[in-house]
């Protein structure tokens, strides 16, 4: 696909989540709506909406495609004809902040806290509840769950380190202008695991070797190691690295940990003679789906919502 196939694209994605929310406005019906950017949103904003919502409304949410799609569908809006309250857009921050872009402050417009709805997922409140629904690990005592705290906490922050020279690349080329496709950079080709610990393969120890990678895949020059760190610096001081990390890199992160520590739960709870038979094979292709219900809606998504949504219902329920 050449550029003009693929902005042509973008064009059509816009038109069709336009067109898409016209056909399904009902406005008498009690729906809000919502728009977000791809496939995997819903799996997270439909349990945080439907969840805050009184009994019988319902929301619909409507794929645009990418953020500058939710943004133009946005404009596109006829305001004087829907209320703004009930049609919320939600769009991921990225590395937005790092970049020279223009800043949408909207009411109705949510922008994650960190780089994309997926980071929230990746902490360990959420691994104790996937690992009790999903993998069968239940009534673990406070000597274990520390056991296995420390050993997430100890990966996330081995995967945190490795990859954040890979984002502060990845960020030197959108500084340049050039745009590269971040799905074609697979964390996986990185990474090993060894008794539940996450390793760095032999051949991606060196940083160079892992920007090279990543550099290869995208078809993209590589930067300066100094460079880099510069930029390192930069998440560093603006709330951490990890707030920085791609979101759908953390998510493979998180699936194959969970699924790590299901394998060793005999070595790490003697209780277990065995590990848990697991019913749902959690993988890249179910994992927002299946990881998605079990958490905890941001307090900033929460406000929003409230603020939006919940607070439209308010207005016409005394309205009427």
């Amino acid at each position: 696909m050449d550029m003009l196939e693929i902005h042509s694209s973008a064009r059509d994605s816009f038109v069709v989540a336009h067109q898409e929310f016209l056909y399904q406005w009902r406005g008498d019906d009690k729906i809000v709506y919502g728009f977000v950017e791809g496939r995997d949103d819903p799996s997270f904003y439909r349990g945080f909406i439907s969840g805050i919502l009184p009994d019988e409304w319902k929301v619909k949410l409507i794929i645009s495609g990418n953020k500058n799609n939710v943004f133009k569908v946005f404009d596109a809006m006829d305001w004087s004809r829907f209320p703004k309250k009930r049609l919320c857009f939600f769009v991921d921050r990225d590395l937005s902040i790092f970049l020279d872009e223009e800043t949408r402050s909207e009411d109705n417009l949510y922008i994650t806290d960190s780089y994309s709805i997926e980071n929230e997922a990746v902490n360990f409140e959420t691994m104790e509840v996937v690992l009790s629904d999903v993998f069968g690990i239940n009534d673990l005592n406070p000597t274990e769950i520390d056991s296995i705290r420390n050993l997430f906490e100890d990966s996330l922050g081995a995967f945190v380190e490795s990859v954040a020279p890979v984002m502060a690349q990845i960020l030197i080329w959108r500084r340049a202008g050039i745009d590269v496709s971040l799905s074609n950079i697979d964390p996986k080709e990185y990474f090993k695991f060894e008794q539940s610990h996450i390793k760095l393969k032999e051949r991606y120890k060196s940083q160079r070797e892992r920007i090279r990678y990543a550099a290869r895949r995208v078809d993209a020059p590589m930067s300066d190691e100094s460079e880099i760190a510069k930029v390192e610096r930069e998440f560093r001081r603006l709330q951490g690295l990890e707030k920085y990390i791609r979101g759908k890199y953390l998510i493979w992160f998180f699936i194959q940990c969970i699924k790590e520590i299901h394998k060793a739960i005999p070595g790490l709870c003697p209780r277990y003679n065995r590990a848990p038979k697991v019913h749902i094979d959690l993988n890249a292709v179910n994992g927002m789906m299946v990881i998605a219900p079990r958490v905890r809606c941001p307090y900033s998504l929460r406000s929003f919502l409230e603020n939006n949504f919940v607070s439209y219902i308010k207005e016409v329920t005394v309205a009427a």
